[in-house]
């Protein structure tokens, strides 16, 4: 396992399958936003668009970093929809009411997403609170999903978005730095059956992944098991030892991994 690059999520992150998932949930939302911090404290503060950016921070183009709308008010919301990512610290810090202060005014249709990731917010009562906390900076109900459970993401975020004023999304999955206890296997590429048709990276840009024309090859060594490039793979050719796991048992896989 690789450590952490400043600017750049590492393969495996739930950041990243946070995002993608907020991405997929508003792609057909006119006047969207999707803002805040994709980073932790290892990274650095990251623009959210940056977790699916080769290269990162580094790379982004000035046009996807997003601020988070000032302009608004709770009765004239700066956006229809406006997602303000933070991570599970941010929120929990005593200056959270003032660097959270304006949800309401950020969108007609708010979602404050926290990324529960460290060490500190392992256990369900951690999580419990976070949650207390959002409902104290002002939504009105509070989601916890697991990132990688991509169907279960898309259901959950639908109804959210049609449902005018603040809400609360905790996205829980441990970071793929404490997952070394009991690491997962990685997953592989069938070099016969890819057709390189770049899919796989060009959504996720994980960094275990690589082009080795004509195809694509997986790192092992990087690559933390967390299976969010078989759901991109337009020819099912990525293979997981998880297959037969349902995401409940896949999540309780990568917990126990920090045991």
């Amino acid at each position: 396992m690789h450590s952490p690059e400043r600017g750049v999520l590492c393969a495996g992150c739930p950041h990243r399958a946070a995002y993608l998932a907020l991405k997929e949930a508003t792609r057909r939302r006119r006047g969207h936003v999707i803002c805040g911090n994709v980073g932790c404290t290892a990274t650095g503060e990251m623009y959210p668009a940056a977790a699916t950016c080769p290269g990162g921070m580094e790379k982004l183009l000035p046009r996807y970093r997003q601020e988070v709308p000032a302009d608004g008010a709770p009765e004239a919301p700066a956006r229809p929809v406006c997602v303000h990512l933070a991570s599970d610290v941010e929120i929990a810090t005593d200056d959270a009411p003032e660097r959270f202060g304006n949800l309401a005014g950020e969108g007609e249709v708010t979602i404050l997403a926290a990324l529960a990731s460290s060490k500190r917010f392992l256990a369900r009562e951690a999580i419990e609170q976070l949650g207390a906390r959002m409902l104290e900076l002002g939504a009105d109900t509070v989601a916890v999903l697991d990132p990688f459970d991509a169907a279960r993401c898309a259901e959950e975020l639908a109804g959210l978005l049609d449902t005018p004023g603040v809400h609360g999304v905790i996205f829980a999955s441990p970071c793929t730095q404490l997952q070394r206890a009991h690491p997962l296997d990685p997953v592989e590429v069938d070099p016969y059956m890819c057709v390189g048709c770049h899919r796989c990276f060009q959504i996720t840009a994980c960094p275990a992944l690589s082009f080795a024309p004509p195809v694509y090859t997986v790192d092992p060594e990087r690559c933390a098991g967390c299976d969010l490039c078989c759901n991109y793979c337009r020819t099912q050719v990525i293979y997981t030892p998880r297959a037969r796991m349902a995401p409940a048992e896949r999540s309780r896989a990568r917990y126990a991994a920090c045991e």
